[in-house]
Order: structure tokens, then C-alpha cells, then sequence
């Protein structure tokens, strides 16, 4: 699957600030998550929902990838959200639906390709069991469901990416919110007492942090294999 457009052009769509355009470029440059969801949709052919989708990275992904399935991306800040319209603008991608929304609450599609990147650790144990019993749920009903998460252990990735988390905090990227990864156990028995078997894969490429890839696949629908 070729992009039509690079990774310089995409974060140039940011607009004028220059440590957004970094942020962006960084993270296509390094961050395998967008590559690898990328071929999981394109494959799967279904519509996409993205919830906490930040700047809106995966969405202008697949667009300018050439890939047209239905998607709604929804994030709880709305600067976050303007800048993703901003970028879809840029490339005249008027169709693509952002909207401020938190993940808890927005509504998702049966059959769906569901992603959750990055978020399910700003939620406390109480809202983590709330978000994974939806996601459950979802997956029973027909949506394949994509997590990123780190995995709470006791290695140097892990305490890497507390420092990350304790630094977007600092700078102002992330207002408040938990820093509560779950350990591979917990995410095992989150999803195995509604009868689904999460794979939980590495997934942190060129970056130093403890990143995971889960997927639920629905029952019926073949074992994804990346």
C-alpha cells in the first residue's frame, strides 16, 4: 500500500506550529502503531472508529493512504480536534467526521474496526473496567477491537514511558488524567470473563516505551495475524 503523500506533506498540514508539525512528523516516523492499524483496516474493509484520537493522526492516515472506509475519530480536546479538521482541510478531505468526544461515551458501530490508542491508561480502575466491558461488548456484536496500551512490569521500557506520561504532563499536551497502565494480567482477565482471548503483541518499534498492540477479535472472525 503506497502513500500518496509523504510524511513531511502530512505534518506540514498541522498548520503553523512548528512543534506540532515535529510532533507529527515524529510520529510517523517512529511510532509503528499508524503502519500497522493501517493494514489491519485496509484489510478489514470496515468502518473505523477511533476513539481519543488526539491530533487525528490515523484518520489522515488512511486518507492519504487512499483508503476511504468510513471513520469517526472523537477526543475529548477540542484543539486537538480543530487541528485534525485543520490537516484533513489541508488535503481537501472535507468528508472525514472528527468530533470532541470522550471515548466512554461515544457511540460505536456494530461490525466496526475499533481503535483505542493511548487512552486506556488515563482512566482509573473503576472507568478501565467501564471502557473494557464496551469494548467486550463491541466485539461480541461483530467490531474487531485495537488497543495500545503499555503494560504495567518492572523493565526499563515501562519506567521509560512513565517518564513520558509525568512529561506531557508537565508541558501542558495532557491536562490531568491518570497514569494507570494495566499489567498483561489484567487486560487478559478484562476481556477473558466475557469469553473473548485478547492477543497482546509488541508493538513499540523505534520508540524506547512499553508499548503493547491487543486485539479482540469477534467471535467467528478469524484469529488476526499481523
Amino acid at each position: 500500500m503506497e502513500d500518496v503523500f509523504s510524511r513531511k506533506q502530512i505534518a506540514r498540514s498541522y498548520g503553523s506550529s512548528r512543534w506540532v508539525r515535529g510532533y507529527v512528523g515524529g510520529k510517523l516516523a517512529l511510532d509503528p502503531v499508524f503502519r500497522v492499524a493501517r493494514r489491519i483496516i485496509a484489510r478489514r474493509n470496515r468502518a473505523v472508529v477511533d476513539l481519543g484520537c488526539g491530533l487525528g493522526i490515523l484518520g489522515i492516515c488512511l486518507r492519504t493512504s487512499g483508503i476511504t472506509l468510513k471513520y469517526k475519530g472523537t477526543d475529548p480536546e477540542p484543539w486537538k480536534i480543530n487541528s485534525a479538521k485543520q490537516a484533513m482541510r489541508y488535503f481537501g478531505f472535507e468528508e472525514v467526521g472528527y468530533e470532541v468526544a470522550d471515548a466512554l461515551s461515544t457511540e460505536i458501530p456494530q461490525g466496526a474496526t475499533v481503535c483505542l490508542f493511548d487512552v486506556l491508561h488515563y482512566l482509573d480502575k473503576a472507568d478501565q473496567e467501564r471502557m473494557t466491558t464496551r469494548l467486550a461488548d463491541a466485539a461480541r456484536s461483530g467490531s474487531l477491537i485495537l488497543i495500545r496500551t503499555a503494560l504495567r512490569s518492572a523493565g526499563w521500557r515501562y519506567w521509560m514511558t512513565l517518564l513520558e506520561e509525568k512529561w506531557t504532563r508537565l508541558s501542558g499536551w495532557i491536562r490531568g488524567g491518570k497514569i494507570n497502565f494495566p499489567s498483561r494480567e489484567e487486560i487478559t482477565a478484562s476481556f477473558s470473563r466475557h469469553g473473548l482471548n485478547p492477543q497482546i503483541i509488541p508493538l513499540w518499534g523505534k520508540t524506547p516505551f512499553a508499548s503493547h498492540l491487543i486485539v479482540i477479535s469477534p467471535p467467528g472472525e478469524p484469529v488476526l495475524r499481523l
